[in-house]
């Protein structure tokens, strides 16, 4: 969090203590039906001032105001969902209108992309991290080593091909998928493992082999929102 988020949520959080604090003395009265929905939606206000990507921001933003008016009863409980659906459609269609095309709204895998990847170690491996927002992104992973990978799609959609790559066994690819897409390819003698979080999306695995048959084993691993995983 930078210098100006800080301020603007100790600035927030500073006029809601007093004013909560004069309201418990009997100075004010104002109702604080739905106070706990604060503390969604100024840490994700003042995210949007910060480096933090703006879609998860803005998508946050959206939901801390709606549960904010689902509490004082102005939205129905029961079309909760509906309003969160309406959420998503007007952030998708702000992508479409305002965020450029990207050089990766192709078809044509960028093998390019791969080496220029950041890397970190963990436990003697190196994880490549791959970050995929309102856009299309192929990564070809051919004649490469690969020992993990951490992948977050919002609003887009990225492909991750391992077929032809040097899978380190026991390899992990931790995701995070919300509203979007991903598909992950593997050798047939690989076996993939999956651990899978859903909600409202879908993962379809292709790859049947079992330990025993396969050379390598590939986990899978993380969290799909409002989207779909396609591993083959």
């Amino acid at each position: 969090m930078n210098r100006t988020s800080r301020i603007i949520s100790g600035v927030a959080f500073l006029l809601f203590g007093i004013g909560w604090a004069l309201e418990l003395a009997g100075f004010i009265t104002i109702s604080l039906k739905g106070w706990w929905t604060i503390f969604i939606i100024i840490p994700c206000f003042a995210a949007l001032f910060s480096s933090i990507k703006k879609t998860v921001a803005l998508t946050g933003l959206g939901i801390g105001i709606l549960l904010l008016l689902s509490t004082r009863g102005i939205i129905p409980w029961e079309d909760f969902w509906k309003y969160i659906l309406c959420l998503v459609a007007v952030l998708w269609g702000l992508s479409l209108i305002f965020v450029r095309k990207t050089r990766f709204d192709s078809k044509r895998p960028d093998r390019s992309t791969v080496k220029e990847l950041k890397q970190i170690n963990q436990d003697g491996r190196q994880i490549r991290q791959i970050n995929v927002n309102f856009g299309k992104q192929i990564f070809e992973f051919a004649g490469q080593q690969f020992e993990g990978a951490d992948v977050q799609t919002s609003f887009g959609f990225s492909s991750i091909d391992l077929r032809n790559a040097d899978i380190l066994d026991g390899s992990i690819v931790n995701i995070d998928c919300s509203f979007g897409g991903m598909e992950i390819r593997v050798g047939r003698d690989i076996c993939v493992k999956t651990a899978i979080e859903t909600s409202f999306a879908g993962v379809e695995s292709q790859c049947d082999l079992q330990p025993n048959d396969a050379v390598k084993t590939l986990y899978i691993k993380g969290k799909c929102t409002f989207g779909g995983i396609d591993i083959k």
